[in-house]
């Protein structure tokens, strides 16, 4: 499962994971096993209502005198045990069944439930209304990671596999996806029955149905079958997103030594899920908001995501958490086989990208929210353990073990923990004692400190070249907290790479303590001394070095990554020789992410030449460096040539979208005059997730003008487009400073976390935090919000501003005092460069264009 989205950043200090509500929760007893699942339901959408007979063929594991099934909000009519009727009692969670005889050890029973529901969870029925008249009519189920006992009575836990059946009963116009292959297919009286059948025993999260009015494509990827369903007139927009599958399937066969496990592998798109994708067993349901056209593929791709729940299907499906806990063997590993493909179809800089991204996401977590161990039995329901923790730094310690065995033994294990536990329910230590008997290493240290431990190393290191001694000083410090509470010494590798001229020398060096010198042999002063060249530590650094190093580093090192971090350094030193470098780099890079490294690191510079290289370079070839470069700008607060630049460049728009909302958003934040009227027309544009009206929208809450409240309000009405409410939404917790705004924002708010859209109840969260107001806390608590997500994040805002309104107040002025500060900086700045011109050249200024030819720093208009 993957939440496309993204997670909502909130700024503050850490906070504990845990609430006080929190239990320890271990994976229930399991005195029955399920072997099948035989679920006959036919969908009344009009209803919006399920009805259905589940059939469960179990085994008992000891005696047992009654079964007990999870059951939320199921109105049952009768239960069957060997088809006589038995008596049951039916909390509203849980159904238990009364035997007429006890089962003994091994003794198998079929038993039958007839059953009706009108689910809020588990099966979701959509449909057109008046907000939406064009939404198209769908139901479809997400079971992870609780939720399929909402829609059908079952043991509900991950280490309870069992082969299933599907029989699905619907509109004759409309057409299904369940697990497996399809059995039959059946039209009688304005109705349709599709019988889907999967003969490899997964747990009932996994089973799945989709239903509505979709087309079809198909593909193979040699053996396996292919299907893509979509909306109706949107093939060539799927095709995109999921066109590279067969080569997917291919590289992930290769990477396992495990041929794909369940026949045919197929991807649906429905409409407004509520994850980006989730991995049911052989059939992948995938947000339509994915889908997209040619101009935003310029920029955009969906095959982190295809890819991320293709590996699932060995990662998840095959191989299973025995119980949410372990969580971090589902989407860990997904999402580091995200990593792996890009570095198999793209290249090692993409792959480094990819990875510093989850690096980020995680830091940006830890940094600010809560700090957990990846396996944490604390917690108050499943669904809270879904984090970056999870995910990003799963996929990272994966990382991390794999520089600590090296390509060859790294997957020689990873295969062979494949081979042991397919089609078997898993834990941390079966993946730890298969690379132990696989490698020979023993690695309790390492999952003690990154999995079962919080926290990470946190380096600094310092270079000093010794030219008597003809030697490099490496000082590296773990500056985490070790006291008490505090997080461990961490023993890890790291790499450094030293340069004389053209001529490299590598170094494998070891961490063990927490302050440690090592001297490597120079004959001569480094012109570059990588540290981590390719960013690999799961954890911060910060690196102390000469000027020298990082301008040539930024020029001339290996990894793309090593030139990006330089360029961030060169940010910090902002001498006119860096902002030099930074403007030939940001022209001449060869990779996109360091020519937006650059962008961002003239932006934080402010000078008049770090303005001028940027003004230079609106038209980046590639998107996401001209993306940075939008962003870059929004950083000199009222310029009037910057924001005449970005205004030009909303007027006339951009070949991408994304690019095109970074100059709407950029433009508010210079607070030019004038800008709220051009930034509401380009709210209106339609765009791929309306990247181009969420820019306009955030720049518009940007320019902090009053009248903006007024024009934003309407955009978070129900009706809107999806991806506008949510920016508009966002937008008021920011506008909302006179008392009378705030009070109009607070009541919109209130009624907004109760909105039908999950993703807008989530931004009314955040922009109930970023509001400040302690009055919003009721109305955060005591809302009965469905989605476990929603929950969490509420109580993480409630806590929030009941610690931290008066700190956020304070810190809000603090940086329009910084922003003013850095505004009169810059000033002085443009003022001195002024002087510095000596005052012959200053009385016989030759016309513009030969200025520029002369001076040899000729700015490029865009085109």
């Amino acid at each position: 499962m993957k939440e496309h989205c993204g997670g909502l950043g909130r700024a503050g200090e850490a906070r504990a994971f845990a609430f006080p509500s929190a239990r320890e929760n271990y994976a229930a007893d399991r005195p029955i096993r399920a072997e099948h699942l035989r679920l006959e339901v036919a969908l009344d959408f009009e209803a919006r209502e399920v009805t259905g007979t589940c059939s469960t063929r179990l085994r008992a594991v000891r005696e047992v005198g009654s079964l007990s099934f999870d059951a939320v909000g199921l109105e049952v009519e009768w239960a069957t045990v060997d088809d006589a009727r038995v008596d049951f009692t039916n909390s509203g969670r849980h159904l238990r069944l009364q035997l007429s005889r006890p089962l003994s050890p091994e003794e198998s029973a079929e038993v039958a439930i007839r059953y009706r529901c009108q689910p809020s969870r588990g099966l979701y029925f959509f449909g057109p209304d008046q907000g939406y008249p064009d939404r198209p009519l769908q139901a479809w189920t997400q079971g992870q990671d609780e939720d399929s006992r909402c829609w059908f009575p079952c043991l509900d836990a991950p280490a309870q596999r069992a082969t299933s059946e599907v029989i699905a009963t619907f509109p004759a116009e409309m057409t299904a996806l369940s697990n497996g292959e399809l059995v039959s297919d059946k039209v009688q009286g304005g109705l349709r029955t599709m019988h889907f059948r999967l003969g490899v025993p997964h747990p009932p999260y996994l089973v799945t149905l989709a239903v509505g009015e979709l087309e079809e494509a198909s593909d193979k990827s040699g053996q396996t079958r292919l299907r893509y369903l979509f909306p109706p007139g949107r093939r060539e927009d799927a095709l995109r997103c999921v066109g590279r599958t067969p080569e997917m399937v291919a590289a992930f066969e290769e990477l396992t030594a495990q041929a794909y496990p369940f026949g045919t592998y197929s991807q649906v798109f429905v409409t407004e899920f509520i994850f980006g994708g989730m991995e049911n067993t052989s059939a992948t349901t995938l947000t339509e908001l994915l889908l997209h056209d040619e101009r935003a593929h310029r920029d955009f791709t969906a095959e982190d995501i295809v890819s991320h729940e293709l590996a699932h299907q060995w990662f998840g499906d095959l191989l299973t958490c025995r119980d949410w806990a372990h969580g971090w063997l589902n989407e860990g590993f997904a999402t580091y086989l995200e990593v792996l493909w890009r570095e198999k179809s793209q290249g090692v800089d993409e792959a480094d990208q990819h990875r510093r991204d989850c690096l980020r996401f995680y830091l940006e977590e830890s940094g600010q929210r809560y700090v957990r161990p990846i396996v944490t039995r604390r917690f108050d329901e499943p669904i809270d353990l879904f984090d970056r923790h999870l995910y990003d730094k799963g996929a990272l310690v994966l990382h991390e073990l794999r520089r600590r065995l090296g390509d060859p033994l790294f997957f020689k294990a990873l295969r062979r923990y494949v081979e042991l536990h397919r089609g078997r329910s898993v834990e941390t230590v079966d993946f730890a004692r298969t690379v132990e008997e696989t490698t020979g290493r023993n690695l309790d240290g390492f999952f003690d400190q990154y999995v079962f431990a919080p926290g990470h190393p946190e380096l600094k290191a310092e270079v000093r070249f010794e030219p008597e001694e003809k030697r490099v000083r490496l000082r590296v410090r773990q500056t985490q907290k070790t006291a008490e509470g505090g997080w461990p010494i961490f023993r890890l590798p790291i790499d450094v790479q030293l340069w004389e001229g053209r001529r490299s020398t590598a170094h494998h060096l070891e961490l063990v303590d927490q302050d440690q010198v090592f001297y490597l042999p120079a004959s001569r002063e480094p012109t570059q001394l990588l540290v981590d060249p390719r960013r690999d530590v799961l954890g911060t650094l910060e690196v102390d070095k000469p000027l020298s190093c990082w301008l040539e580093e930024l020029k001339e090192a290996p990894y793309a990554l090593s030139r990006s971090e330089a360029a961030m350094a060169l940010a910090r030193d902002g001498s006119s020789r860096a902002v030099e470098a930074l403007a030939t780099s940001l022209a001449k890079d060869g990779f996109w992410a360091t020519q937006a490294a650059c962008a961002k690191a003239l932006g934080k510079v402010r000078t008049p030449a770090a303005k001028r290289a940027l003004l230079s370079h609106l038209s980046l070839s590639h998107p996401k460096a001209r993306r940075a470069v939008m962003a870059a700008l929004g950083e000199f607060k009222r310029d009037e040539e910057v924001a005449k630049s970005l205004s030009e460049v909303c007027r006339r728009g951009d070949e991408s979208g994304f690019v095109e909302g970074e100059a709407a958003r950029s433009l508010g934040k210079v607070r030019a005059k004038s800008a709220l009227g051009l930034l509401e027309e380009v709210s209106r544009r339609r765009s791929f997730q309306d990247a181009v009206a969420a820019g306009a929208i955030d720049g518009m809450a940007e320019t902090m003008e009053p009248e903006a409240f007024a024009r934003l309000e309407p955009m978070t009405r129900y009706g809107q487009p999806p991806y506008v409410r949510r920016a508009a939404v966002l937008a008021l917790g920011k506008l909302a400073e006179p008392a009378q705004k705030k009070r109009e924002a607070l009541e919109a708010l209130k009624e907004l976390l109760r909105d039908a859209q999950l993703r807008v109840q989530l931004a009314a969260v955040d922009a109930a935090e970023a509001l400040g107001d302690r009055r919003m806390v009721e109305a955060l608590e005591s809302t009965p919000f469905s989605d476990g997500r929603t929950r969490r994040a509420a109580r993480e805002a409630a806590r929030a501003l009941c610690e931290g309104e008066p700190q956020r107040k304070e810190l809000s002025a603090l940086r329009e005092e910084l922003d003013k500060l850095k505004e009169e900086t810059r000033a002085l700045k443009e003022r001195l460069e002024g002087l510095s011109t000596p005052k012959a050249a200053r009385a016989r200024k030759p016309p513009a264009a030969k200025r520029r030819a002369v001076s040899g720093r000729a700015s490029r208009r865009p085109r």
